[in-house]
This record gives structure tokens, C-alpha cells and sequence, in this order.
């Protein structure tokens, strides 16, 4: 993957218009800007205003920017598709007086996410797609002699109706098919346009983005999907195969878990290599902050798949700042040096993100970074609810977007003892593979590898109810130290108290249960080789998790949105780790695994130091607590506002009692300012290092209201 240099410009910094188009706007032959209530004429980008946009519930009325000539007068017009005027709409162009635009009613279907322009029925004319929340449709153009536009309503499958539409041809027949969330629609070539066939070959995320893509992504010759989550965490990709016998099979992959709140994806070849490229960006709060991984920095990535690896690259456009993408950006060679650039609008900005394309150096203005040392640490005395700017500067966190700039901080910090998160690039096909089968009491326990990156498989028990018939909620469960690794948790040998994966499975849970070195069947694991992209066991665990994450959310039979963390002692402490860089687990709960690390052995922290965990900690931090870059209260925080359940015996001589009570308490505060700290449990049985039957069942109660 080449990579590439990208200038941000910023257009408009109080622009609150979520959809963007680009085009001649007052034919000059320079690319101009269309956004909302203005026009930005290229190449200087003067502002004009374009008409009076409605705002309805503090939201602009503008969710699509879609440029068509709609009256044939040869000036380009924009529709768009709204959600909540709950109509469809074309906005004239005024022509050379430049005057006001005027919106002419098409349709008050309902609400809709957005839409796009598709050539629907074959026709060469650009047909309108809504993404309709409660209703599906599509609309045909019929242009008359004159040239002007009419619509005509085609009704589609109400199974379409939802979060996230697209069209591509999916079966190589050379006809449209139409993709959502519950699959894909197909029309035969002689068959009458709204005689849609259902082909129910796969299910994605309820909350898909728009579009969802159809491209041959492995360059194999057929169809492939990809999709992201619009108000959740993740971007995934369902390869279409060849199945036995004959027909199609559908692998679902994760392309990359690390951020949410993709809407609205875009393909196109940004460096010119004649293959395209995924572009996706993260909107600016859709739900208000109440989505996952919501209040985080926006960003704006590009992927490009290599067939030979089967693996995505990640190249970083833009980090922070107002530049994201919501409803609608656009791409195209805005600044006619041809290359491809793309136009990025949210509801706090409208950006210009102007390709350079290959440099042999970066450029110093504007230039995009993402760097793991450039982040400011905090001392044991800083308040969880400050943020630092610079490092004698400290601003108050007012605001949970305030504390999403902080949470990310928290994690480089923790990256600089654990190592970098391994990115698309490590995310290899899990290729699970199954070894034995057996019945157990009320579940079926398989045992399975999969793979974890292109050069280790992870060993790995999976628990299923005998009861799927409805999606179940799933459990990773991570075992505590000691010979039998997985096998402990699953019943089959050890202390009956740490069995919890086997007595969540009874509780109707899939569970997965992998080893970590060199426990159980992991025991050839050897954290010395040099060649293992790992800096820390620590880091290797979390991606180990985050792998098995994959593996639970590629299961038709998981509940995707049900998906907890736990664990005991070793486990404790890596469901916290795990949980803080992952967002899709939605509850965690940790026994007896950590505490303040001034409070772990009174401050010496050889114990955290061996290969097998993070041995950073002695070689670049000096064993001191008051040298690390991150301590446990900032972990707890960085899980908020999700439900975290926490054990904690007054008898642990592991893990001191009064520094996880320190911890909690320096970590409520973020959990108030989300308005959550019932979801901050704590538990303190007198007990030595262990996990009582008690203690269990008063998870497994809460976790049944939590989850």
C-alpha cells in the first residue's frame, strides 16, 4: 500500500450540515462545493448561500447532497433524502442569477437514514435509493422530451426497510441486486422490476452503513460485501465463495474494530493504481453520544485489500479535529490535478482532505499524525477529568467528547508499556478449525484453534447452548494462571470455582474460552522469538481477544450486541485490558485482577515485568509506579459508561484491596459525568484470592440485567 499525504483544509468551521456534493456549480470549470444552506466556489472556496435549510429538532433537514439535473435545464440540481421531515426533496439551481435555490417536494415516504443514485432498472438513467427506516422504496427517473425529471415510487420488499441499503450485481448475471441488513434481493432478467427474490444467504449488523458496498474485494471475479456498523463499532467485509455442490457461502470478516461509527463508507481509487480503496470516517455523535465508541476523535481512514495476503492495510487521513464523515461526503478530483480528493462534512465543519499524493517527505503544514509518543502522560495526582494539552498545561473535561480525547490518550499511554494494538494488517482470516465435539451438559463443547495473526493460531474451547434458536448473548472467558489454561473454566479439571464458562454456557451463553501462553494446549508459545510482532504478552493476549471477538461476532447464533468479558485473576486483568481497547464488549467482569500500582507489593512492580506480561514496565519505566505512563483507575475509566462488575477480597495479598478502592474511586467521576455510576459495581467478600460461588452468582444476576 502506497502511502499517501493529505492537506485539510477547513471550508467552513461552523458548517452543521451532514451531506456534501461537488460539482460546476456556476460553470466555470472548476469544481465547486455544495453543502446545505451554502455553495463553495472552487478554487478560492468563496461562500454563497444556497437557501434557508429547516432545522427540525436541532438537526439540519439536509441528509443527502445528490447532484442530478432534475429539469433539464442544464444547470445541476441536488436531492435530498430526509429523516426527519421524513421526505424526499429536489433543490433547483437558480441558474445564472445565482439567486435562491428552491426546494420542490417528490415524496413524504417516512424517515431515511439517507440515499443514493443508483441506475436501478438498467435503464442508463440514475435511479433515487432511499434507506428508509420504515418503508422501502425506490425511485424511478423518467426524463420527457423536454428533459425534465419525473419520480415514480417502485415498491420494494419491506425487509428493506431498516439501517443500511445498497447495489451491486451480487451474482455475476449482469442485473442490479439489491443488499441490506437480512441479505440480498434479486430480480430475474425477464421479470417485472418489483418482483424482488429475497435470497437469504447471510445477516449483517442491524445498523449497516449507507451504502453497503458490493465489490470484489479478493479479486476473485464475484461479489463480495463490505459494510460498517453506522452507530457502532467496527467495519467488516462477507466473502462471497463458491460453495459445494454448487451456489454461493458467505465468510464474514472484521476489517477493523478500533473505532465506531462509520455511516457512510466511499470507494475510489485514491493512488491512482487503477485498484479502489475502502474510505471510511467516523460521523459526529448520530445518537448524541449514546452509541459506542461515539464520544471518541473523528477520524478518517483508507484501506486497500491485498489478495496475496489476504489481509487490509490502514493508512491515517485525519485524526481529531471537526473533520469526519456523516451522512454523505463525496469524493473527486476537487482541485483538477488528477488525483481523487475527498470532501468530508459533519455537523461541526465542512473539510477538504486535498490528496498529494506519494511524498518523499511529509508535509509540514497541516500534516496528519497519530503518534503513540507524542501523548502527554498525567501525573498520580491529576484529576481523571482533565485533560492535557501540553505538559504544563491542564483544561477541565466539561463534556463527554472532552473525555473522548482523554480516553484516547489513556490508550496510547497504555500502548507505550503494552505495544501497539495490531492493525488490519495482522487481521488474517481466523480459519477456525475444529478438532473434536462433544456434549456436555446442556451445550456442546468444541474444541478449536484459530488464527490469531499470519504466524500463530490460538488454541480455544467454544461452549454452545443446545437451545439457538434464538441469537444468545456470549461470554469470553479468560482464564486465571495456571497448567490447564482453558480447561479450568470449562469444568474439566481444576477449582470448580473458576468453572464460570461452563456455568455460563448452562445459563444459555456461548462461550469461548482461549488459552494464554504458555498455559493449557499453549504451551510451545515463545515470548523470546524475535521475529513475533509483539512488544508484551500483555499486547499478545489483547489481540488474541480481540481475534476471538471476531470469531463470537461471525456466529449467526451470537446476540452481536451481547457480548461480555471476564475473568479471574491473569483473566481480571486482561478482560480490563481487553475491554478498554475493544468496544464491542459490553460488560466486564474482573476478580482479584488488579489494583493501583502503587498498591501492588507496595510499589514493586517486578511481578508485572516477565516476558509473558509487559516487561516494558522495567527496561523503559524503572519498576516505578510513579514513572508509569497509565495506572488502573485510567482502564476503568476508559471502559465507562459500560457496566463494569469488580471483585475484590479483602484477603487478596496479590492484589490490594485499599488500591482497587483508590481506583474506583479515583475512576467514578467519569462514569458521573456519563451519568452511569450504578454501572461502576464493586464487590469486597472477605475471601482470600479467589472467586467465591457467592460472588459468582451475584454476577451471573447482575450480568442478566446488565447485558
Amino acid at each position: 500500500m502506497q502511502s499517501l499525504q493529505f492537506r485539510r483544509h477547513v471550508l467552513n468551521e461552523a458548517s452543521e450540515f451532514s451531506a456534501c456534493a461537488v460539482f460546476d456549480v456556476n460553470k466555470d470549470g472548476h469544481p465547486d462545493i455544495f453543502c446545505g444552506g451554502f455553495w463553495y466556489a472552487g478554487p478560492d472556496w468563496k461562500r454563497s448561500i444556497t437557501r434557508d435549510v429547516p432545522n427540525i429538532r436541532g438537526r439540519y433537514d439536509d441528509y443527502s447532497n445528490l447532484p442530478i439535473d432534475v429539469n433539464g435545464d442544464g444547470w445541476i440540481d441536488v436531492l435530498s433524502v430526509n429523516y426527519r421531515s421524513a421526505s424526499i426533496y429536489w433543490i433547483e439551481h437558480p441558474g445564472p442569477s445565482f439567486g435562491v435555490w428552491q426546494t420542490r417536494l417528490i415524496d413524504s415516504p417516512g424517515p431515511s437514514e439517507t440515499g443514493r443514485l443508483y441506475d436501478i432498472d438498467g435503464d442508463g438513467q440514475a435511479d433515487l435509493l432511499p434507506n428508509g427506516t420504515n418503508y422501502a422504496a425506490w425511485y424511478a427517473r423518467r426524463v420527457d422530451e423536454e428533459g425534465a425529471t419525473s419520480w415514480v415510487r417502485q415498491e420494494l420488499p419491506a425487509e428493506l426497510a431498516g439501517h443500511g441499503i445498497g447495489f451491486g450485481d451480487v451474482n455475476g448475471d449482469g442485473c442490479g441486486d439489491l443488499v441490506g441488513p437480512k441479505g440480498w434481493y434479486r430480480i430475474p432478467q425477464d421479470a417485472p422490476r418489483n418482483r424482488w427474490i429475497a435470497m437469504n444467504e447471510f445477516r449483517l449488523h442491524r445498523d449497516c452503513s449507507v451504502p453497503i458496498v458490493v465489490h470484489d474485494v479478493d479479486e476473485d471475479g464475484d461479489q463480495d460485501i463490505i459494510w460498517a456498523r453506522a452507530h457502532n463499532i467496527g467495519l467488516y467485509w462477507m466473502e462471497q465463495q463458491p460453495a459445494f455442490g454448487g451456489g454461493r457461502r458467505w465468510v464474514q470478516h472484521a476489517i477493523d474494530t478500533s473505532w465506531s461509527s462509520s455511516h457512510s463508507l466511499l470507494l475510489a481509487d485514491l493512488d491512482g493504481n487503477g485498484r479502489k480503496e475502502l474510505i471510511a470516517g467516523k460521523r459526529y455523535l448520530g445518537h448524541g453520544g449514546r452509541d459506542p465508541g461515539e464520544i471518541d476523535p473523528l477520524v478518517v481512514y483508507r484501506y486497500e485489500f491485498s489478495p496475496a495476503d489476504r489481509v487490509w492495510q490502514r493508512q491515517l487521513i485525519s485524526w481529531g479535529g471537526i473533520c469526519g464523515f456523516d451522512l454523505d461526503p463525496k469524493f473527486a478530483d476537487v482541485d483538477l490535478d488528477g488525483d481523487i480528493d475527498i470532501v468530508a462534512p459533519t455537523r461541526v465543519g465542512l473539510c477538504l482532505l486535498e490528496n498529494l499524493g506519494v511524498q518523499p517527505r511529509a508535509p509540514t503544514e497541516d500534516k496528519v499524525t497519530e503518534n503513540v509518543e507524542d501523548v502527554f502522560e498525567y501525573a498520580a495526582s491529576d484529576s481523571i477529568l482533565v485533560r492535557r494539552h501540553s505538559p504544563d498545561r491542564l483544561v477541565p473535561v466539561q463534556t463527554q467528547t472532552d473525555w473522548g480525547y482523554r480516553r484516547w490518550q489513556t490508550l496510547r499511554n497504555m500502548e507505550k508499556v503494552m505495544g501497539r494494538l495490531p492493525g488490519p494488517k495482522q487481521r488474517v482470516p481466523l480459519d477456525v478449525r475444529v478438532e473434536r465435539e462433544e456434549q456436555a451438559e446442556g451445550y456442546r463443547r468444541l474444541k478449536l484453534t484459530y488464527a490469531a495473526d499470519p504466524e500463530d493460531r490460538v488454541p480455544a474451547y467454544l461452549l454452545i447452548p443446545n437451545d439457538t434458536r434464538q441469537p444468545r448473548p456470549a461470554a469470553l472467558c479468560l482464564h486465571p494462571t495456571h497448567r490447564l489454561g482453558k480447561s479450568q473454566v470449562c469444568g474439566l479439571g481444576g477449582n470448580p470455582n473458576y468453572a464460570y464458562a461452563h456455568e455460563l454456557a448452562q445459563r444459555g451463553y456461548i462461550c469461548l474460552a482461549p488459552d494464554y501462553a504458555p498455559f493449557g494446549d499453549y504451551d510451545d508459545y515463545d515470548y523470546a522469538r524475535e521475529d513475533i510482532p509483539y512488544v508484551s504478552g500483555t499486547m499478545k493476549a489483547i489481540w488474541n481477544n480481540v481475534r476471538a471477538l471476531d470469531l463470537l461476532e461471525a456466529m449467526s447464533e451470537v446476540d452481536r450486541d451481547r457480548i461480555v468479558c471476564l475473568g479471574h485473576s491473569l483473566g481480571g486483568h486482561n478482560s480490563l485490558f481487553t475491554a478498554a481497547f475493544d468496544q464491542r464488549i459490553r460488560a466486564v467482569m474482573t476478580s482479584c485482577g488488579f489494583t493501583a500500582f502503587s498498591h501492588y507489593y507496595d510499589g514493586d512492580l517486578r511481578g508485572w515485568t516477565s516476558d509473558r506480561y509487559m516487561p516494558r514496565i522495567k527496561t523503559h519505566y524503572d519498576l516505578a509506579p510513579d514513572k508509569m505512563p497509565f495506572d488502573f483507575h485510567e482502564i476503568l475509566a476508559a471502559i465507562a459508561p459500560r457496566p463494569v462488575f469488580i471483585s475484590a477480597p479483602d484477603g487478596d495479598s496479590n492484589f490490594s484491596q485499599s488500591g482497587v478502592k483508590l481506583s474506583v474511586e479515583r475512576a467514578l467521576p467519569v462514569f458521573q459525568l456519563f451519568e452511569a455510576s450504578e454501572r461502576l459495581f464493586t464487590v469486597y467478600p472477605q475471601a482470600q484470592h479467589e472467586l467465591p460461588d457467592t460472588i459468582r452468582q451475584q454476577f451471573y444476576e447482575w450480568l442478566d440485567e446488565n447485558l
